[in-house]
């Protein structure tokens, strides 16, 4: 919001969605300092889009009383807007200070990041700092037709058009408060200089320090994974979470680098019965260095740069290898060593610099982005490895997202027994086929659409289809056969 002419004049930021968001996004973290209310309630489609998730009598609180904004999801549609209604959010302290990161919440900047990359639009849920972990985990007697049981990422499981999460300022509390960074260069203290015997030697500043707030201990990422998996898995499992991977102190190098302990962690989750529903998590690492040499989360750029070619070029295209927008640089830095053995176990996304900016290596996934009945009982499971891409999940929650509204759509219109729901099946499958999301020369190669007769009054459809695999590498053999090149091309 920008004031003219002695504050007469107010202008409302907001942008006119001209499409449909393909991908849309949601965030949960903190917004410390000034909230103004009044700013959201000239947004009537913001309140509309509200009202229509369920949150009506929320807001009504909110309009008619001092209730804070925490646990109501707004949706944006530039950070503009964000800024309008939470002016001091990206300067204001907040209650947990890190050597490493600060104290400045890291929502404000991933909101910043989302809509620089190209993201069209947003969902945050700001939640209450004196809440700690706990403040963005469901609580225990949620019940999701009951808006007042919501909190956290709870609150964004009941919007259908959500494919993407992130938790930034959970990532922010899980870096240990005494957690230093890479060390400056020592270049002394300047030249020696002469000083008589005569004059007393110059006092030492005793001041005592300011008291720095109680830390927050961070929790194990098992932990944290087993409280938020389950309801994703059960309530949205199109939903796709990015996760940043916690960060130690590498008393070697001194300096910090990934956590071992969250990778085993992780590693182990994936070989139990339920580490199918790992899935849904994308892990990357490193971090990004904001402007003042901190690192901040980076599923900020990742999800706008996803939400951006799923709008142009659809949600299953990957953004591995896109340059991204971001004035920072991964941190810490990873060696290609160490970019490959996070990458083939247990299965991260690795950021990295190269000579056109900075990129995704690869969207990798921990476990296949598939039920596990379609691979579980595989002799060769490194056959599904093709499956362990980020981009494969993410279109399959779009197409449960868009089976979903075209469920919703035919049930009041047509009779069981018309055949308009299969042809629209087959020409939503054969559109998808025709832009390239499913493999297959021919429609009947890529997806197969079978109605079973169950009961009487009632149609299921069951659907078969090949989703388009990732190439990881294409590989080019050039051969000399008696002064003749051959060339050889292998996808892999």
């Amino acid at each position: 919001m920008e004031t003219l002419l002695a504050s007469r004049i107010e202008l409302t930021p907001r942008p006119f969605q001209n499409r449909a968001p393909v991908l849309v996004c949601g965030m949960v973290g903190h917004c410390p300092g000034r909230v103004r209310k009044e700013r959201l309630f000239t947004l009537p489609e913001a309140v509309d889009a509200i009202r229509a998730a369920g949150f009506g009598d929320r807001l009504e609180a909110l309009k008619s009383t001092d209730e804070a904004i925490f646990h109501l999801p707004v949706p944006l549609n530039s950070s503009a807007e964000f800024h309008d209604i939470f002016p001091d959010a990206a300067s204001a302290s907040t209650g947990y200070h890190s050597t490493l990161a600060g104290s400045n919440a890291w929502l404000p900047g991933c909101v910043d990041d989302f809509f620089a990359n190209g993201g069209s639009r947003l969902w945050v849920v700001a939640v209450p700092e004196d809440g700690g972990h706990e403040a963005f985990l469901p609580r225990t007697d949620t019940v999701l037709h009951n808006i007042s049981t919501l909190q956290g990422v709870a609150s964004l499981l009941v919007i259908p058009t959500i494919g993407l999460l992130a938790l930034p300022d959970l990532e922010r509390l899980q870096i240990p408060a005494q957690l230093s960074g890479i060390p400056e260069p020592d270049h002394g203290a300047g030249a020696p200089q002469f000083m008589p015997c005569s004059e007393p030697p110059p006092e030492e500043d005793t001041a005592p320090e300011p008291a720095s707030p109680a830390p927050v201990t961070p929790l194990a990422t098992e932990d944290l994974l087993r409280q938020i998996l389950p309801w994703l898995y059960q309530h949205r499992p199109d939903i796709q979470c990015l996760w940043s991977v916690p960060l130690t102190y590498d008393r070697d190098r001194q300096i910090p680098a990934v956590s071992n302990v969250a990778l085993d962690a992780i590693d182990g989750i994936a070989a139990t019965d339920s580490g199918h529903r790992l899935r849904q998590v994308q892990f990357v690492f490193p971090y990004l260095s904001s402007a003042s040499g901190r690192p901040v989360s980076p599923c900020g750029v990742l999800a706008g740069a996803q939400s951006s070619v799923a709008q142009a070029h659809g949600p299953w295209r990957s953004i591995a290898g896109r340059a991204l927008v971001t004035r920072g640089d991964p941190f810490p830095l990873q060696s290609i060593p160490a970019q490959q053995s996070l990458r083939e176990r247990p299965g991260i996304s690795v950021i990295t610099r190269r000579p056109r900016g900075v990129m995704l290596d690869d969207e990798r996934l921990v476990v296949p982005a598939l039920h596990p009945d379609d691979y579980a009982h595989s002799r060769l499971r490194s056959r599904f490895d093709a499956f362990r891409s980020a981009e494969v999940m993410r279109f399959l929650g779009y197409l449960r997202r868009q089976l979903q509204q075209l469920g919703e759509r035919l049930v009041f219109k047509t009779d069981y027994r018309d055949p308009t729901p299969r042809l629209a099946l087959e020409n939503f499958l054969g559109q998808l086929h025709r832009l390239g999301a499913l493999r297959g020369k021919l429609p009947e190669d890529a997806f197969r659409v079978k109605q079973l007769q169950v009961q009487e009054g009632a149609a299921v459809f069951e659907i078969m289809l090949a989703p388009a695999l990732p190439i990881d590498h294409i590989r080019l053999t050039f051969t000399n056969r008696h002064g003749e090149w051959q060339g050889e091309l292998q996808d892999e």
